[in-house]
């Protein structure tokens, strides 16, 4: 809660913290840890906040994709082309969510509403890409012929995480810079257009649906936790009371 300096004691080294953690974990973890008008209280356990809650879903993500790729031997993502209206519920659901930050995100840039931008973007890559996207379409990725489902989610799965590279790259440059060239074979995140959201693709009805997925979900995990239930083990039924 005091102001750094070094005849305090208190003063942190920022190349030694960036040398550990990296410099896009501080330059996220500044404007997440509060808006850039007020002071900021510098905790390192916040940047492995940071790390863990962003970059870690990010990158892992990405390295699930590739894998599968590479395994399929994929050289170009547009032989995976299936279009918008074929996909399944859940593509559809992804790319809605997508489209909704892209203009939130946008908006929040265009206020200089950074705390607003890189917490939109964590939440959307850890929780909807990362923890349910991914984790719910593993069985897809693993198909052993190159179905129509299975071009679906690889395509669905490149467009957002090529979007989220535009989106984070001013930001975290680095990490930016390093997925959206994998990803495309382009020369560089920093010459590409910023990221612009297709209101028609925000279907709200796809996403209050999940939404009730999710909630129920949510809700039969706590049981379990409160009944010492392991997750892995199966149970013979579930009832919902519905009329609330």
């Amino acid at each position: 809660g005091q102001k750094m300096h070094k005849s305090r004691g208190n003063a942190i080294e920022p190349f030694t913290i960036m040398n550990e953690y990296g410099a896009d974990t501080v330059r996220w973890y500044l404007p997440y840890i509060s808006p850039t008008w007020t002071p900021i209280k510098f905790d390192v356990e916040g940047l492995k906040e940071v790390h863990s809650k962003f970059f870690n879903p990010l990158k892992n993500s990405y390295n699930f994709f590739a894998i599968y790729a590479n395994a399929d031997k994929i050289s170009d993502i547009n032989t995976c082309m299936v279009e918008y209206e074929n996909r399944e519920e859940i593509d559809k659901w992804l790319i809605s969510k997508y489209n909704k930050l892209v203009k939130d995100v946008t908006d929040a840039y265009e206020e200089y509403d950074l705390n607003r931008v890189v917490k939109l973007i964590t939440e959307f890559t850890s929780e909807d890409l990362s923890n349910w996207y991914i984790r719910r379409n593993r069985k897809r990725f693993w198909e052993s012929e190159m179905t129509e489902s299975k071009k679906a989610v690889y395509i669905t799965t490149y467009e957002v995480l090529e979007g989220l590279s535009r989106l984070m790259a001013p930001i975290a440059s680095y990490t930016a810079e390093e997925i959206y060239t994998k990803l495309t074979g382009e020369k560089s995140v920093h010459l590409s257009d910023f990221p612009v959201y297709d209101e028609k693709l925000i279907d709200k009805k796809i996403e209050t649906k999940m939404d009730l997925v999710r909630d129920l979900i949510s809700l039969g995990r706590n049981v379990r936790e409160e009944t010492k239930i392991k997750v892995r083990q199966p149970i013979s039924e579930i009832l919902l009371d519905t009329k609330t």
